[in-house]
């Protein structure tokens, strides 16, 4: 039977790149060869001892995620990466047994969707991708059903029945949750749905004059805008360097390298100093791969930059603008981190 597995690969995702490069899920945890650790029990005697320091609630989690992903894991199950280094999840299958990859766990995996948006995701699911747990089976709400079927389709379809409360689920992928992701998650959503076509360049031009030392902007009107959304200065008439041309987009759309291209004429032309790409949808490889060649001149804002610098100057939002994106800060005890590698 197939099963939905929950992986985790670094607290700051250290293990991504090597994973996504290589299709290799390689885990933090430096215990040695766990060849011959056949049970929970077994892998726990080599946890204690690579981790003596450790609460045994601890080594316990630990022993209980890694006989999980070397033991319980089987070939065709599929693999769900909320990534760090990235907006997006990585969708997987598992393609061989464990391995011992330099004193740590790996398993080979064959990507099936490497770079999907949170927002393909129902909030339900993302709750339960929110877990802290290194690594864990995730059945919540008919989970491995709607990521199959995000896999054929690009949607979710949803939860067919009542919704489970907390209470009467065993899913140890609801024990925590990153509450800050789960907030973030919420925002993106209402930004997504509420600031669309000109909204989020009026978003964008708002983040620019509430930053330390604003600027003075000027936003083109609805319509064609020959590659220019807003210009910006700093200054008393905004004359002042740095002095930006800035391209929005909105919605689904991917910026390519005639976008860029745009962009980088629009800047000569204007004779501004830099350009800001700030794209809701992303941007294609193409785009990407110049960020260092063109670091002093353009600055690429995705939907994780966005909400960054929106976070950052909320507070500084004119308030009209916060009361069409009402925002609170919430302070939360941080969960010790039992579950998760080191």
């Amino acid at each position: 039977m197939t099963r939905l597995w929950l992986v985790r690969l670094g607290k700051q995702g250290e293990q991504e790149a090597h994973a996504l490069a290589q299709s290799e899920l390689v885990l933090g945890f430096n215990v040695g060869d766990l060849g011959n650790a056949k049970d929970r029990n077994a892998v726990l005697d080599l946890i204690a001892k690579a981790f003596p320091d450790k609460k045994a609630k601890t080594q316990l989690n630990f022993a209980a995620g890694l006989n999980q992903f070397c033991n319980v894991m089987e070939v065709g199950d599929i693999v769900v990466v909320p990534l760090k280094t990235a907006p997006q999840i990585a969708l997987g299958g598992v393609t061989g047994p464990y391995a011992n990859s330099s004193g740590r766990p790996s398993r080979p995996v064959k990507w099936l969707k490497p770079d999907l948006p949170r927002a393909v995701f129902r909030q339900d699911l993302l709750y339960s991708f929110g877990a802290f747990m290194t690594v864990c089976e995730v059945r919540r709400n008919d989970a491995l059903r709607r990521v199959e079927a995000i896999l054929k389709t690009g949607h979710d379809p949803g939860y067919e029945g009542d919704v489970q409360p907390d209470s009467t689920t065993s899913d140890s992928s609801d024990q925590f949750r990153d509450l800050a992701e789960f907030g973030r998650d919420q925002i993106e959503r209402y930004i997504a749905s509420s600031f669309v076509g000109h909204d989020l360049t009026r978003l964008v031009a708002a983040i620019l004059q509430a930053q330390a030392q604003g600027y003075l902007v000027n936003i083109s009107p609805p319509g064609p805008d020959r590659g220019i959304d807003i210009v910006a200065g700093r200054g008393p008439l905004g004359f002042e360097t740095p002095r930006l041309v800035v391209q929005v987009k909105s919605g689904n759309v991917t910026a390519d390298q005639p976008t860029l291209q745009a962009l980088i004429g629009a800047v000569q032309d204007t004779h501004a100093d830099h350009g800001l790409l700030v794209c809701w949808g992303g941007f294609k490889n193409t785009v990407d791969i110049r960020k260092n060649d063109l670091f002093f001149r353009i600055r690429l804002w995705g939907r994780a930059e966005i909400i960054d610098a929106l976070l950052q100057v909320y507070e500084r939002l004119p308030e009209e603008f916060r009361a069409e994106l009402p925002l609170r800060q919430v302070w939360t005890l941080v969960v010790p981190d039992e579950g998760e590698e080191q």
